[in-house]
């Protein structure tokens, strides 16, 4: 379980890093992520400074709550969950850059999924090193509809966007209990 949660955070610290130039956005969307030869499908839901992350078939979401300032982590075939407070890092919805970003270039503009981007040549601290993607972002709705390494490592691109239709989806479910079995700073809270 501990493993899972410790992937799980990896995993959600890209999708927030995809997600920092959000701000007032109301959107769902089917996201392909790329690691190597693996290819995970998963369901992406943002309004405002609230996401839900849903990875494939697995029972366990993320839901990011900008506005209480914290972030569960849902298992639902177990109707647990873990609480951690946001960190500056996994605060997507305060700056319009990148968290990390040292620098952003902008190196063409192409039309991604139907919608017009800008594609970005941004260089990110992660971890004392320089990681570069390249990012395509959709003028029309201000969001980051690819991002893909430069090292050809890892890829994200979110498909099908559309309109969210319910707050209720951002809320933690009223039959899970808190799990105080695992490490609640598993995702980077104290």
């Amino acid at each position: 379980m501990k493993m899972y949660l410790t992937v799980s955070g990896f995993v959600l610290i890209f999708v927030i890093v995809m997600l920092s130039s959000v701000f007032a956005i109301d959107i769902t969307a089917d996201m392909i992520t790329k690691e190597g030869k693996i290819t995970r499908n998963g369901k992406i839901y943002l309004k405002d400074n609230k996401c839900r992350v849903e990875r494939g078939s697995t029972p366990m979401y993320t839901i990011v709550r900008g506005d209480k300032g914290l972030l569960w982590q849902i298992n639902s075939a177990e109707n647990t969950y873990i609480e951690a407070k946001l960190t500056p890092a996994l605060k997507p919805w305060t700056e319009e850059k990148i968290f990390g970003e040292v620098s952003r270039r902008q190196i063409g503009a192409e039309t991604i999924d139907g919608h017009p981007t800008n594609k970005y040549e941004v260089t990110i601290k992660q971890d004392n090193k320089n990681e570069t993607y390249h990012q395509w972002f959709a003028t029309d709705i201000r969001f980051p509809v690819k991002m893909v390494n430069t090292n050809g490592k890892w890829s994200r691109e979110y498909k099908n966007i559309k309109k969210v239709s319910s707050d209720n989806i951002f809320n933690l479910p009223a039959n899970v209990t808190l799990d105080t079995m695992s490490i609640p700073d598993v995702l980077g809270g104290h």
